[in-house]
């Protein structure tokens, strides 16, 4: 059984880097291109290229007008007037029409000659910056503390916002941000190509978007950081060892478990012989490194250790996701204990005063938020799919699809959990009671469409509170 069940969670592992990887290669950048898709407007005048993954366009040169329209990364739309007391630009919308749009340099990119481009007056801005910075908080988050940051996607947009909606900003790009215990620096990686075995770096930003620096270099395939409670470390998963690429291979046994391009003959004695193609296959492992010196160092870890937290009481005290299970790791004593024994726990990450662990579930078919113990005790599912939406979707004569919860975060103070969700139809951050009560989205409707979150069950951290 423990072989079968080590088989299993090896297979969801290759599966995994394969579905990240061909991501990457499917057009989700790590280092954000400003290629555009297609045209809006003449391509002979002046224009700009959507750089953000979406942008909204508003009725007047500020955030706090109304939404008229959203364009998405690559999209060109030309310039027929400019705001110079905001720094907006009014587009020609594709679809006709017109708009304007934030002229910020992490946003849009200005080609052309745009000296024609005539001025508008008479108009007072809103809000001059960034698209997203005047946004109303909702009743249901006043009064909550600390900064939310999250990713659009591995290797997407990297934001920032508060906790009751307001002060929504870009910070970079990247992968699985993490903010640090004083919430003033956000540590995230990047992958160089997309390619098995890829080099990455781990990166921190000052909150605010300032002070971007590489912490470490020259790391396979890094994820997850994570900040040690005092600060002055991150723990990161990396690949290490294994199979990195494809393998041919021929034997006189017959092929394992996910092997294909099976070919069956016989060698020159008669005999039969397999040639099959191996899938990549590789390990992950786990660092520790100095945040100020780079220094670093590897740890004990199981062929797949992934999503390392770090307890916030227990300076050399991480928990991960293990070969079947979390496994709980004793840096001190360089030692690891099996935590759980649920090869569906994924994600983990400790409650404030490291009293519960949060994990992303996964429940058959799809994703949930469940909470435990740190002893691995105690478990309660946070998130469900309500009775009226499967009813909805029976009287439509509709097989029921359950809603997807996953990459849970604590608020400073361990009251609640913010989690992406796809319950409306599409991807979004979302805020509930520590116990699952209350749950209601981070950012209204309309913004949240435009940042287009993708989560892909691959051990991405979309969120981080503090």
């Amino acid at each position: 059984m423990r072989k079968l069940v080590i088989a299993l969670r090896s297979t969801r592992h290759c599966l995994w880097l394969a579905a990240l990887l061909a991501l990457l290669a499917g057009g989700i950048a790590f280092v954000p291109a400003a290629t555009a898709q297609g045209g809006n407007g003449g391509s002979n005048g002046p224009q700009l290229t959507v750089l953000a993954e979406g942008l909204n366009v508003r009725s007047g040169p500020g955030a706090a007008y109304p939404a008229v329209g959203l364009l998405t990364q690559g999209e060109r739309a030309a310039l027929i007037g400019h705001h110079a007391a905001s720094g907006w630009w009014q587009v020609q919308l594709p679809g006709g029409g017109a708009g304007w749009v934030s002229g910020g340099t992490a946003y849009v990119l200005v080609s052309g000659n745009t000296t024609a481009v005539p001025e508008v007056t008479g108009v007072v801005p809103a809000t001059a910056g960034a698209p997203a910075a005047a946004l109303s908080p909702s009743p249901a988050m006043a009064g909550q503390g600390g900064t939310i940051v999250f990713q659009t996607a591995s290797g997407g947009e990297i934001y920032a916002v508060a906790p009751n909606g307001t002060n929504l900003r870009r910070l970079t790009n990247g992968m699985d941000p993490a903010l640090s215990p004083d919430g003033q620096w956000v540590a995230f990686t990047r992958w160089n190509n997309d390619q098995n075995g890829a080099l990455g770096t781990l990166w921190v930003i000052k909150v605010d978007g300032s002070g971007e620096r590489a912490v470490l270099g020259d790391i396979h395939q890094p994820k997850s950081p994570v900040w040690s409670p005092d600060g002055k470390q991150i723990a990161i998963s990396q690949q290490h060892g294994g199979r990195v690429n494809e393998e041919r291979k021929c034997s006189s046994d017959p092929p394992p478990p996910g092997a294909y391009d099976v070919d069956r003959d016989r060698d020159e004695e008669g005999d039969v012989r397999f040639c099959y193609t191996l899938p990549p296959h590789p390990y992950y492992g786990l660092r520790v490194v100095n945040v100020d010196t780079g220094t670093f160092q590897d740890l004990p870890n199981d062929l797949f250790s992934l999503s390392p937290t770090w307890d916030p009481v227990g300076a050399a005290h991480l928990v991960y996701d293990g070969e079947e299970g979390l496994m709980s790791l004793d840096m001190s004593q360089g030692t690891s204990r099996p935590l759980t024994a649920d090869i569906k726990d994924h994600s983990p990450a400790f409650s404030p005063d490291g009293s519960r662990i949060a994990v992303t579930y996964w429940q058959s078919n799809h994703w949930e938020v469940q909470a435990l113990s740190a002893d691995g005790s105690g478990r309660a599912q946070l998130t469900q799919t309500s009775i009226r939406a499967i009813l909805e979707q029976q009287v439509k004569g509709q097989i029921p699809k359950y809603w997807n919860n996953a990459s849970p975060a604590w608020s400073p103070d361990g009251s609640q959990i913010a989690f992406v969700t796809d319950r409306t139809g599409q991807w979004e951050v979302w805020i509930m009671n520590a116990n699952g009560t209350n749950p209601h989205p981070l950012l209204p409707a309309d913004v949240q469409a435009g940042l287009k979150l993708q989560y892909n069950g691959m051990e991405e951290r979309m969120v981080s509170w503090r």
